[in-house]
């Protein structure tokens, strides 16, 4: 079953601001899965379109540098 999510809940998933959502949302060359209007005033996402965005990006990690600057000291 798919659950329509709000943007909260969009921010919480995929961990990118509100205003980048609004902007990838008007750029019609970004990927950004596209909303839905549910009444005036609100809109939301299929949570399978958002959880299919995630994983189609690149998993990055910054673990091993920030572990290196605890290790040196030098932030």
């Amino acid at each position: 079953m798919v659950r329509i999510i709000d943007i909260n809940e969009v921010i919480r998933r995929t961990g990118v601001c509100r205003s980048t959502i609004w902007r990838n949302r008007k750029d019609k060359s970004s990927d950004f899965p596209p909303c839905r209007r549910l009444s005036k005033g609100r809109i939301g996402w299929p949570d399978v379109r958002i959880d299919q965005w995630i994983l189609s990006k690149p998993v990055r990690s910054s673990r091993g540098r920030r572990r290196r600057r605890l290790i040196t000291g030098r932030w």
